[in-house]
């Protein structure tokens, strides 16, 4: 979802420079782009370690499972349990990534060309959607790691995620708003004029 969120906020930001006649906004708009190209590299790079490093923990699951209760059932355990602290902090970093891609995401939209909001929506809700994934996955891992040192340091920090995800949907909730008063307001003047 940050993926598809930097790609679309790029493409906002490519049409808002084309778009510009003020040079400083143009200015702006590629340092969003610059961002935002820097956040796709990033997440391509989190997704592939996350699915590669998540593949080993399943893989360590499996061999743990078909042991006999041993030593060596529960030096797997610990195996997984480490692997899955690892991949758990990956995701951390992708919901940051995706929150600042939500934070351009609405600049673009207050800033951006006009007729491209609806790409920077998109962005915004996919960031958001990114958020929330990331935060069922992080709870769920908690959990799993409950007897860890790791659970018990990064419980709270869903307390703050959960915070941070409020306020980004409040924003987004308002700039949907102010854009259906615009469409209702148009729709309006056009039967006036008739």
């Amino acid at each position: 979802m940050g993926l598809l969120a930097s790609k679309l906020i790029i493409t906002v930001c490519s049409k808002s420079v084309e778009k510009s006649k003020v040079v400083n906004d143009a200015k702006d708009f590629r340092y969003v782009t610059e961002q935002c190209q820097n956040h796709y590299e990033s997440l391509r790079e989190l997704f592939e370690k996350d699915a590669s490093d998540f593949r080993e923990v399943i893989e360590l699951k499996k061999q743990r499972d078909k042991s006999e209760p041993s030593e060596e059932k529960s030096k797997l355990q610990r195996q997984a349990n480490d692997l899955l602290e690892k991949t758990t902090d990956y995701v951390l970093e992708i919901i940051e990534k995706c929150r600042l891609l939500a934070e351009h995401g609405l600049t673009m939209f207050e800033r951006g060309w006009p007729y491209v909001r609806g790409d920077s929506g998109a962005a915004i809700s996919a960031a958001i959607g990114g958020i929330m994934s990331g935060i069922f996955i992080v709870n769920l891992n908690i959990k799993i790691l409950k007897d860890r040192q790791y659970a018990k340091d990064n419980a709270s920090k869903t307390q703050d995620l959960y915070a941070m995800i409020e306020k980004l949907q409040a924003r987004a909730f308002s700039q949907v708003t102010s854009l259906n008063k615009e469409a209702i307001g148009a729709i309006q003047l056009e039967l006036e004029a008739k």
